[in-house]
């Protein structure tokens, strides 16, 4: 079963806004600093331009950590879901075979059971097929 993600506490979602609010008026801060000691425009617009690559990147870096742990979970989910899809269709699997041993059974549940052998058995090669896929 797929669990809820939990929300944000109250204080972590003030500690994300205050970091927001202080990456914009930290490149301010040092834009104002280094223009008031005579810096060249060029090199304040250069530094200003590297502070925010460096926090664009970090903030990147984080959203893929996150997708990555999201589709770790996702995969740890469907590998479970496949085993219990496995494990409830299979004692159906075991009682069509053991009708298609019996010789005494008649033909029509032969050919039934035979046709649920097979499908089972394609539910279960589709399941092994999706598991590689990822």
């Amino acid at each position: 079963m797929a669990t809820p993600t939990p929300s944000l506490s109250p204080y972590k979602s003030v500690f994300i806004y205050m970091i927001s609010v202080l990456s914009g008026i930290i490149p301010c801060i040092i834009a104002f600093i280094l223009f008031k000691y005579n810096v060249p425009l060029w090199t304040i617009f250069v530094i200003i331009g590297v502070y925010i690559t460096i926090l664009m990147a970090n903030i990147f870096y984080n959203f893929l950590k996150q997708i990555d742990a999201i589709k770790n979970k996702h995969e740890k989910e469907l590998s479970v879901l496949r085993h219990d899809v496995k494990g409830l269709l299979s004692p159906a699997l075991l009682m069509a075979d053991r009708i298609l041993l019996n010789k005494s059974a008649d033909e029509k549940i032969q050919k039934s059971a035979e046709s649920i052998a097979q499908s089972i058995e394609k539910v279960s090669e589709y399941l092994t097929a999706s598991k590689n896929k990822h």
